[in-house]
């Protein structure tokens, strides 16, 4: 994340004087994305300020972590224990950790300064359910209020959901900031409704779509399930198909699982128009265009897990020829819902 680069593209956006209600920063490693967002953040505020006594408390307070309508989601080792659960109970810890850390923040310099132990952490539901109870309240200031969530693609399944609600509809000045290592991790449908600044797809080497193997297996799923309700061969195209995923290797079936997660989200963005995103070329016949139109924000939450649950099932031993039967009539069903 080039910083001048970032800063000119936001000077713009404060120029123009339309914020969006959404942004997404992706990190390239050199830990300023938070100082970044935090700059942005008071360029916002400062520009729908005249007073300049108030204006300097901005600054103080935006430098300190201590605005009132400022608001910072992180991830937290999960517990036992319901207070401990929120990211409200860490916030302190957490904002010591970044302001003694000039604002270079890291997974493993958050972890050094919490007791986290082996747990894994995450955003999860109840952190964005405080999060838009803080919301539900006046603002403390008549000016925008301002979330930023760091290491966003650690929301769990349930948090993403609940955030996408709240982006959709997130009340009268309010910027949501989503700052991720990793934008493919992040639900499609938010990454939809979000404005990505200086993302630059060329940097991106997306290994997992280079697959001429997993992309015929791909397309012959896809193309049977379209063709399912006009011809009963395409049934039998399908059982064929799932005795073919059967006799793979398990290894092998669970990288062709995670490959086509990866195909529908980018033939989601694509449908979406964020081009910027889309990194699939196809190497055989798969008329990706085509089908990415039918990948619509009506199945791809559907159709992602039913391959995600078959990552799940074949690591508890599921026979794969079952767990491919699953998947190819769940994904006929789903396809012709788009």
């Amino acid at each position: 994340m080039e910083s001048r680069n970032i800063s000119q593209e936001l000077e713009v956006i404060i120029h123009s004087k339309r914020i969006p209600n959404a942004l997404i920063f992706e990190a390239d490693g050199s830990e300023t994305e938070l100082k970044i967002s935090l700059e942005f953040a008071k360029k916002i505020l400062l520009s729908n300020e005249t007073n300049p006594v108030i204006q300097n408390k901005i600054i103080k307070d935006i430098n300190a972590l201590s605005y009132p309508d400022l608001h910072l989601v992180f991830p937290i080792p999960i517990s036992n224990n319901k207070k401990k659960d929120l990211y409200d109970f860490h916030y302190n810890n957490w904002c010591s950790m970044a302001i003694e850390s000039g604002l270079k923040v890291s997974m493993s310099k958050w972890k050094e300064s919490s007791d986290y132990g082996n747990k894994q952490p995450i955003i999860n539901i109840d952190s964005i359910r405080s999060l838009i109870k803080k919301l539900s309240i006046a603002p403390f200031y008549d000016n925008y209020r301002i979330i930023i969530i760091w290491m966003a693609e650690k929301m769990n399944e349930e948090a993403s959901n609940m955030l996408l609600k709240t982006i959709e509809e997130p009340g009268n000045k309010t910027v949501f900031i989503l700052l991720t290592d990793d934008i493919r991790r992040l639900l499609p449908t938010i990454v939809s409704r979000c404005q990505i600044i200086n993302y630059d797809q060329t940097k991106r080497k997306n290994n997992i779509l280079i697959n001429s193997e997993f992309e015929s297996l791909f397309s012959e799923l896809m193309r049977s399930a379209f063709q399912s309700n006009k011809s009963g061969r395409s049934l039998a195209e399908l059982v064929n198909w799932s005795r073919r995923i059967g006799k793979m290797d398990k290894q092998d079936a669970q990288g062709f699982f995670n490959y086509s997660i990866e195909v529908l989200r980018q033939a989601y963005l694509k449908n979406m128009e964020i081009n910027e995103l889309v990194s699939f070329s196809p190497s055989t016949g798969f008329n990706f265009t085509a089908f990415s139109k039918f990948i619509t924000e009506n199945n791809i939450e559907d159709l992602s897990s039913g391959f995600e649950n078959a990552i799940y099932e074949s690591k508890r031993n599921v026979k794969l020829s079952m767990i491919a039967t699953d998947i190819a009539f769940k994904t006929t069903k789903l396809i012709h819902e788009g």
